[in-house]
């Protein structure tokens, strides 16, 4: 798709957006009504002027009379990050050796003893079932 220029912000915008992105601006022209809608003529509905329409706007907060300012384009220009040369890994430390056999030594301990705790509960229910299915024969 090509690309078209802004007339107000004079951005590059894609051909196929009907507002620009950057001010808000309509790149094609509304078609007003000439009849009057069903709801126009109700007695009950509240039509609000293009005056009214801006006042409450501006309680709000809101003003659509005063476009949005551009931003400013900020480019940095970023150095690239030396790379060093691979290296040999370094060996590993003496000092970590013994914390790490003692952590090994403690996960055999509490295996052992989980066994112990374990293994009577599951030979208890081995042999009840055992003799449960034994005594159905």
């Amino acid at each position: 798709m090509g690309l078209k220029k802004c007339d107000k912000c004079e951005d590059m915008v894609d051909e196929a957006k009907a507002f620009c992105p950057g001010c808000g601006s309509a790149f094609v022209e509304e078609e007003q009504r000439q009849d009057v809608s069903s709801f126009e003529r109700l007695d009950n509905t509240v039509q609000l002027g293009n005056t009214m329409y801006n006042q409450m706007l501006s309680d709000m907060g809101l003003n659509i009379a005063k476009a949005p300012e551009k931003p400013e384009k900020r480019i940095e220009v970023i150095a690239p990050i030396a790379t060093a040369p691979a290296a040999k890994p370094a060996p590993p430390k003496r000092s970590d050796a013994p914390a790490k056999k003692q952590s090994n030594i403690i996960w055999i301990v509490l295996a052992v003893l989980a066994s112990l705790v374990l293994f009577p509960v599951a030979a208890a229910s081995m042999i009840f079932l055992v003799r449960d299915l034994l005594s159905r024969f």
